[in-house]
């Protein structure tokens, strides 16, 4: 090592800034390290709630203690049980898999022409179940989807990105309201699908969280304790592999969440499914 001060110096400052930024990797570490197991935790927190509530439901049926009528509901609520379990078990695997940087050539599910009003006709009767015990209707708009052509997507991610912000709309609207689904094509290249519930609205300094990692506000959390804060972040990392946008806003009484996607900007970056 050279004994000129000047050289010394600057070594000594290439160290000082090496061991500071050790010490913001390892930070950085300890906090991811934290919140994967606080993840893990809540997901598996929430999982066993439906499991447990369709283990019951069959014992009730299978031991004949219902009436017709009641084993009726006993299975709409086993089925909205059952939703909510393949959504956390889906979102869950999203999460490990959205982690790193990836880029849309790097993904194995390829792309396929998606007619979004009938995937979200088929989403829509997933949840309606699930919010027919908040008396929460789900309708999705016709009139505007029938100009819209398919989009080149990944069906499945796409799939999961309506799901979660849909899911969202029915754990945080008031009961004995709706939540409306439309579209339209925004330009030559374009489609928009707009999701309005009547819940918690957003505030002004929440609207740039919403979609952050893990954030959920305080009124989302006083009316549905057991949230990921996953569903959204997850939606937004989707969207942005598709190279759309996702955006939410107050118009009142709604609370609206909006997705635009490409319909054929994606040709020829990553494979395709005939």
């Amino acid at each position: 090592m050279s004994d000129n001060p000047s050289e010394l110096a600057r070594f000594s400052e290439k160290v000082v800034a090496l061991e500071r930024d050790v010490r913001q990797m390892r930070a950085r570490v300890i906090q991811l390290e934290k919140e994967r197991t606080e993840y893990l935790q809540n997901v598996s927190h929430q999982l066993v709630a439906p499991l447990n509530a369709i283990k019951w439901h069959i014992e009730n049926l299978t031991e004949g203690r219902l009436s017709v009528d009641r084993a009726k509901k006993v299975l709409r609520s086993v089925y909205s049980q059952a939703t909510i379990a393949v959504h956390l078990a889906k979102n869950f695997n999203l999460m490990s898999n959205l982690e790193g940087e990836h880029a849309l050539k790097a993904l194995k599910e390829p792309l396929q022409e998606v007619q979004l009003f009938r995937l979200l006709v088929n989403l829509a009767d997933d949840f309606q179940p699930l919010a027919w015990d908040q008396q929460i209707q789900i309708g999705v708009e016709r009139q505007n989807f029938e100009t819209t052509p398919p989009v080149l997507a990944m069906k499945p991610l796409i799939s999961q990105v309506f799901s979660n912000i849909i899911e969202n709309a029915v754990k945080y609207s008031k009961s004995n309201t709706e939540i409306v689904i439309s579209g339209r094509r925004e330009s030559n290249n374009t489609i928009s699908v707009e999701i309005r519930n009547q819940g918690i609205p957003l505030a002004a300094s929440q609207i740039a969280s919403v979609f952050e990692r893990g954030f959920r506000s305080e009124e989302a959390k006083r009316k549905y304790p057991a949230g990921t804060g996953f569903g959204l972040y997850i939606a937004r990392r989707i969207v942005e592999i598709h190279e759309g946008t996702i955006s939410a806003f107050n118009d009142p009484p709604w609370v609206v969440f909006k997705v635009n996607l490409s319909i054929k900007g994606l040709q020829g970056k990553t494979r395709f499914r005939a």
